[in-house]
């Protein structure tokens, strides 16, 4: 397994994971870094997004777009664990298809573009997220997981569905920081030296982070969180191990934060999987 939603770094590949639970938990302010699309198996997901929460199964398409926040409960069903897959739609993916399938994409009366982040699965969307889902296990090149994954984009559009999934956000600062910080997430960042990175003065990249809302601090914190969650749910890596990895020299330090930021303990999160 790799790269689960919601945690992963920018990728050039689309990627897919399977996340597997045996017991019900609940995390909350999941950072999505790239844009992400989950198909419950077994069991089912509740999602907190803006004011909304919605509760789905097998018979409905998960919509995670880069840069958003969301609050994500698992839930093993009768059949036993929870299980689900996750694939992940790299920028350069989703700008790219805008272009070719500009006048495809058309909204579809009454649906926004930020109203439906839990979509119906139909026929036609069905047969392309399973076939994209071939392409990846069978470690297809990636012409072919681009074209397959082209598919379940043109499926959604059709639909009216993919308007969360295709804006544009320009790629603001905070972003382009996070990418750099996910390469070390353990190292000792200042404000001077991803400023260097960014071609900025550190004052400046201040001033430009205060402008979109956020800090360098906020920022490193959630990088640091966010690949802890990855690790932890899998790798079996020790948390001791994870919280070190993760930039944090106190292991008790770190599951304060994790347990304050997500809302439930590491050991809680391991206990469930």
């Amino acid at each position: 397994m790799n790269n689960p939603a919601g945690v992963q770094h920018r990728q050039s590949r689309i990627g897919a994971s399977v996340i597997q639970a045996r017991q019900p938990h609940a995390l909350q302010r999941v950072p999505i870094f790239v844009t992400t699309l989950c198909r419950v198996r077994q069991g089912e997901k509740l999602m907190g997004w803006d004011d909304r929460q919605m509760r789905v199964g097998s018979r409905h398409l998960i919509l995670m777009p880069a840069g958003c926040e969301l609050g994500i409960s698992n839930y093993p069903g009768a059949q036993g664990d929870y299980i689900a897959d996750a694939v992940t739609f790299p920028t350069e993916l989703l700008r790219a298809f805008s272009v070719r399938y500009s006048q495809q994409i058309t909204a579809h009366p009454g649906r926004t573009a930020t109203q439906e982040l839990c979509v119906p699965l139909d026929r036609h969307t069905t047969q392309a997220w399973e076939n994209l889902l071939d392409c990846i296990n069978a470690d297809s090149p990636d012409a072919l997981r681009t074209h397959y994954a082209e598919a379940v984009l043109l499926a959604l559009a059709l639909g009216g569905w993919a308007g969360p999934l295709l804006l544009d956000r320009h790629d603001p600062l905070c972003e382009r920081v996070q990418q750099i910080l996910m390469t070390d997430p353990a190292r000792d960042w200042t404000v001077a030296n991803v400023a260097e990175r960014l071609n900025l003065g550190a004052s400046t990249l201040r001033r430009q982070l205060a402008n979109e809302n956020d800090s360098f601090s906020n920022i490193l914190e959630n990088v640091r969180l966010g690949m802890a969650l990855q690790w932890l749910q899998v790798t079996p890596r020790p948390i001791g191990e994870i919280a070190a990895a993760s930039g944090y020299a106190s292991a008790s330090r770190f599951a304060v934060r994790f347990r304050k930021h997500y809302g439930l303990s590491p050991r809680e999160l391991r206990a469930a999987l």
